[in-house]
């Protein structure tokens, strides 16, 4: 990876990751949605609109929070299949409150490596505003390609540290912060999309408010032969 991501302090484990994003977000979630609706709405907008769905696939949302995301999307689409995963229990029962479970809904608290998740069953994969919490990015993409399905779609949207504010946000997540972050450039994940196995089909930078600088990726798992 470039240089900059070279100078970081040694990585803690998953496990030391997960307590922390679990205790972070058993406190958040009760206001999660009020306190970050603006944000939520304009990336999880982003997210949307680069998504071309017939209405009938099967959709894996990793790191899925309160579903908001899985909400938009039975709005438009009410015969969509939506598994949602998040390791926060807390923001899982928000997400079961918003979309019971049943036979197009389900949700479970886990990660990609812990979560009972077949590989090649997903038409799509997203994953908003969380990717820079994940302490092994390439494992995690690796599981995300085996999970799609031939000609599936990922899409991504995650912080850029192309904004000044967001290179901001990583130093002082380095030095001070209690969770684990790597807050990714454009050409930094589109090189890791595709080492991973993934044709990178559109990669582009947008404001989800003036603060937040983000990106969206959008890309396929090639068809087997």
């Amino acid at each position: 990876m470039p240089g900059k991501l070279e100078s970081m302090p040694a990585r803690i484990t998953d496990q030391e990751q997960a307590d922390r994003v679990v205790s972070h977000y058993a406190r958040l979630a009760p206001a999660y949605d009020r306190l970050w609706n603006r944000y939520s709405r304009n990336s999880l907008g982003k997210l949307a609109e680069h998504l071309e769905l017939r209405g009938d696939e099967h959709v894996l949302d990793v790191a899925c929070g309160t579903g908001r995301f899985a909400g938009i999307l039975r709005q438009h689409h009410p015969g969509i299949r939506i598994t949602g995963i998040d390791l926060s229990p807390a923001m899982i029962q928000e997400a079961r409150e918003r979309l019971p479970e049943d036979a197009h809904t389900q949700w479970a608290v886990g990660t990609l490596a812990t979560a009972p998740l077949a590989e090649g069953t997903f038409d799509v994969i997203t994953c908003a505003n969380a990717f820079h919490l994940f302490v092994d990015q390439e494992d995690s993409l690796a599981r995300i390609r085996r999970l799609a399905r031939p000609g599936g779609t990922v899409c991504i949207v995650d912080w850029c540290r192309e904004y000044p504010q967001i290179r901001l946000i990583q130093g002082l997540a380095r030095r001070f912060g209690n969770q684990y972050r790597s807050i990714l450039t454009r050409d930094e994940m589109r090189a890791m999309v595709s080492q991973a196995g993934l044709e990178v089909r559109q990669i582009e930078r947008f404001r989800a408010t003036p603060f937040w600088g983000m990106m969206c990726v959008v890309a396929r798992k090639p068809e087997q032969h």
